[in-house]
């Protein structure tokens, strides 16, 4: 093996040597490419000039296949996979296991390879990484060159599941005064069964735990070591718990003084850290300027917006229901009127949220910005229609990537693999 391996290395060194002193290396660049082209070319001959040797070492290895009851039924099945380097064409004997009364291929074990597996690990997570920027098809083209489908891509989405980002053992806990939370929804548009009519949608919560904010440049502001969270079943109470979780590990909790959540006033935003002494709820700012404006329009020359600001800031709910009785009054259709009520629930409803707003809001709403660069700009800006499955497995996985993650190999592989006695036979045969 190591004859063939060397002419294969040798025949790249030459090959290599030819185009650079014939004139490849006065395009650099060019002859870089070229190089690249060769090395992986050579580099796949080497590889599966391995597992020929390895093949046909666990098919001469008779002694041992007796004592373990495998008998050669066939020789060098075909198959093959995609890898990072390229298309790997792999040949390896079939066996029948009179102890177990089942069909295997031996080398698939001893190289680690998975039952109808057809595209590798690496590949996989380099599908996965980039679907989570763009569609399947996309990600296909760019990273395997159209050699696998959109259902490729989903596959390795369905199989790697929802990961998650591992705490760091040891390190010590962060020492802030305060945190802030910002929490909002995504409204995706889902697949539908058979010929059903209307639109279908989802809502996906999304929380951010930050330290605040920063300015990173004039006029743009950063969030301070903002971490992500969604749920994979879409389940808000299993997000507060996963975000609890995190507070607690990261945080010396005894040194923070407030934690300010910010929101729209929906329930699931209201429900959250419930455990928390410490918690001041904030209006998010562009769901409250966003009423005050449609309010504003709708009642032209009132001065709305300042005055409903000037009662809240002084505490006055006497006043803000006196502004609230003199819109019904003015309203002219049953329109008008229905909003006024719904203006009215909205303010007293989230009278302490709105206040706390005026009171403690100098870190700005960031809310609505957050959902529209985490979960918007890949799941509901394009007319897609999306499975609960595979939406909720791709939102885990781009969370943990926008939570400086990196999807590996590693990550693929099976906590099994290599254990049983077919396992235990391949690693026999690696010694």
């Amino acid at each position: 093996m190591e004859t063939i391996i060397q002419q294969i290395a040798k025949k790249l060194i030459n090959k290599i040597l030819e185009k650079a002193y014939s004139g490849g290396i006065s395009d650099i660049d060019a002859l870089s490419s070229a190089v690249l082209g060769d090395c992986k070319e050579a580099a796949v001959e080497m590889i599966e000039e391995i597992t020929v040797q390895l093949n046909r070492q666990i098919r001469n290895d008779k002694r041992r296949r007796k004592e373990e009851g495998l008998v050669l039924k066939e020789k060098e099945r075909g198959r093959s996979l995609l890898t990072e380097l390229g298309r790997l064409a792999i040949s390896r004997d079939y066996y029948y296991d009179k102890k177990n009364d089942e069909y295997v291929y031996l080398l698939d074990h001893v190289i680690g390879l998975r039952e109808y597996e057809r595209v590798s690990d690496g590949v996989s997570a380099k599908l996965v990484s980039l679907a989570t920027e763009v569609s399947y098809a996309k990600s296909a083209q760019i990273v395997a060159g159209g050699e696998v489908s959109r259902q490729s891509v989903r596959n390795s989405i369905l199989r790697l599941g929802g990961i998650e980002k591992e705490a760091e053992v040891g390190k010590p806990k962060r020492r802030v005064k305060e945190l802030h939370i910002f929490a909002d929804e995504d409204h995706v548009h889902m697949q539908k069964e058979g010929k059903e009519k209307g639109k279908k949608s989802k809502m996906v919560p999304l929380i951010t735990v930050t330290e605040g904010v920063e300015e990173e440049s004039k006029g743009r502001n950063r969030t301070k070591e903002a971490v992500h969270f969604v749920d994979e079943k879409f389940s808000t109470k299993e997000l507060w718990k996963s975000v609890e979780g995190y507070i607690g590990a990261s945080y010396e909790l005894d040194i923070v003084e407030n934690i300010y959540v910010h929101g729209d006033g929906g329930q699931w935003i209201k429900n959250g850290l419930e455990n928390f002494s410490n918690v001041k709820r904030l209006m998010d700012g562009f769901h409250l300027e966003k009423r005050l404006k449609e309010a504003a329009s709708r009642f032209p020359n009132r001065k709305l917006r300042r005055r409903i600001k000037e009662a809240i800031e002084e505490d006055d709910r006497k006043k803000l229901d006196r502004i609230i009785q003199s819109l019904c009054e003015a309203s002219e259709d049953g329109k008008d009127k229905e909003f006024v009520s719904e203006l009215g629930k909205y303010l007293f409803g989230n009278y302490e949220a709105i206040r706390n707003r005026m009171i403690y809001g100098e870190v700005g709403s960031c809310t609505e910005g957050q959902v529209s660069h985490i979960l918007s700009e890949r799941f509901s800006r394009d007319p897609l229609g999306w499975s609960e499955e595979g939406l909720g497995k791709l939102t885990k996985q781009r969370i943990y990537i926008k939570n400086r993650g990196k999807i590996e190999a590693r990550d693929f592989k099976d906590k099994d693999r290599g254990k049983g006695s077919y396992g235990e036979y391949a690693e026999r045969i690696i010694e």
